[in-house]
């Protein structure tokens, strides 16, 4: 028997070709269709602007984060048009790109039934923010940043597995990648390093340890240099610094917090995923424990552990889409975990409940992968993307529109400079206000609004309460 439980039978090729297809097919749709559905998302303007005015000579936006997954986004926008929707496909590519480096890596440690769990964990169970179902659908660092770490381990698994020498020169390359995309990805090189040392001999060791550090120093400096190596370096630690101490709010279980408590990541990780789904995940790692791979789950624990150890110890800032960082590892272990249980077969009784349990825990994410394709599907403009249509619609195409309740993003780059902050301003229109614990009204002016029927007009656009001024009947 192979590792993944099915014997390499002309049956087995067709039925795993088969079963690829399938996933892969479910993850693309997953990651492209109706990408530009969801609202426009609190970060994602600014990456797609920076990435397109870095491949057109200003480099001076947005250096408190590394430049690669920009300078891809503005790649991007060449290509395919300057916007939005580029940006989110330079991070759905990586997305779905993470799944297929996860097949093809593990296929041979884990048999293809478990390579094809890992890889389908990764490509259709949800991982959502407030806004999207999957954050990968949108144009953010993390998911670039994901793709070249994942890169990384697997590359220096196939050196550590007594390939040729370029392997690890490339993971070296792919973590300098991760790192100039998302800076906290350098918590995942002491775990990189531990693959390196599982190669057990010392001189191929050292060797390799240096060869990744020359090679990961040049490419660290090649991408660096465009945007001024030194003075932006500089720049991005100094902001990040600032920001850790001065912290950044958010509202964690119902609760604003300027600096959330130190379980805030995991409340983000149950609430962005989903309780089931990330008890997949726990139950199929668990799982894992009788498949035997000490040194990948050894190192997957590693890559974890770093991330919780800064994520929930060092870090003060907790926000709802760090936790994707670890999704990667947990979908590695419980693909390791659906291939040992088919794999066991030599008692029926114990068989039967090996195979039993991997169908539940696979039945269990199918489930949350429909439910994951649904919500994309259904993904489209709501709230605050839609107050001017209404208001044109009301012939009120002129006016301010007074905005409470809310984020500068939510409605910075949707009203098109109509906003304003001053409920008593005499070009007010139109009221929006949402109800969010991190921004609380001024209960007089709810009070004002919804006691004045005969001067407002009341309409609920999603999570956005529009008030219309009444014209003055004469």
């Amino acid at each position: 028997m192979t590792p993944g439980g099915l014997a390499p039978t002309r049956g087995g090729r067709a039925l795993e070709w088969w079963a690829f297809a399938i996933v892969m097919a479910w993850g693309a749709y997953q990651c492209f269709w109706n990408l530009a559905g969801a609202n426009m998302g609190a970060d994602e303007p600014v990456y797609v602007q920076a990435g397109w005015d870095y491949l057109h000579g200003d480099v001076s936006s947005n250096q408190e984060h590394p430049p690669v997954a920009k300078y891809l986004m503005g790649l991007t926008q060449t290509l395919f048009g300057h916007g939005l929707l580029s940006g989110r496909v330079t991070a759905a590519v990586a997305a779905f790109a993470v799944g297929l480096v996860l097949y093809f890596w593990l296929r041979r440690e884990l048999g293809w039934v478990g390579a094809l769990a890992a890889a389908g964990f990764w490509l259709v169970l949800p991982h959502g923010m407030p806004g999207s179902v999957r954050l990968d659908r949108m144009a953010l660092l993390e998911p670039i940043a994901i793709f070249f770490a994942v890169a990384a381990f697997a590359a220096a698994w196939q050196w550590m597995r007594g390939r040729a020498w370029w392997w690890l020169a490339l993971s070296a390359a792919a973590m300098a990648l991760s790192v100039t995309s998302k800076v906290s990805s350098a918590v995942l090189v002491p775990a990189l390093l531990l693959v390196v040392v599982l190669r057990r001999r010392l001189v191929p060791v050292l060797l390799g340890i240096g060869l990744m550090a020359v090679v990961g120093l040049a490419v660290a400096v090649a991408v660096y240099w465009p945007v001024g190596l030194g003075d932006s370096i500089a720049y991005m630690v100094r902001y990040q610094s600032e920001h850790d101490l001065q912290g950044h709010l958010t509202t964690v279980a119902g609760v604003a917090y300027q600096f959330p408590p130190w379980w805030s990541n995991l409340w983000f990780w149950f609430d962005g995923m989903g309780v089931l789904p990330v008890l997949v995940l726990l139950a199929g790692s668990i799982a894992s424990l009788w498949s035997r791979r000490w040194a990948l789950l050894g190192v997957m624990a590693a890559a974890v552990g770093g991330l919780w150890l800064f994520h929930l110890v060092i870090a003060d800032v907790s926000l709802s889409h760090y936790y994707y960082a670890w999704v990667w590892p947990f979908c590695v272990t419980a693909g390791a975990g659906i291939g040992a249980l088919f794999a066991v077969g030599r008692r029926r009784t114990t068989r039967a409940v090996a195979h039993g349990t991997a169908a539940v825990i696979l039945t269990a994410a199918l489930v949350c992968g429909v439910y994951t394709s649904a919500v994309v599907a259904q993904e489209r403009a709501s709230g605050m993307a839609l107050v001017l249509g209404v208001l044109n619609d009301r012939g009120l195409g002129a006016g301010s529109v007074y905005v409470g309740g809310m984020a500068e993003w939510e409605y910075t780059y949707l009203l098109g400079g109509r906003q304003s902050t001053d409920p008593d301003d005499p070009a007010v229109v139109a009221f929006a206000l949402k109800d969010q614990v991190r921004f609380p009204l001024d209960p007089a002016l709810v009070a004002r609004l919804d006691e004045h029927p005969e001067t407002f007009e009341r309409l609920e656009i999603d999570d956005v309460t529009l008030y219309l001024v009444r014209a003055d009947e004469d």
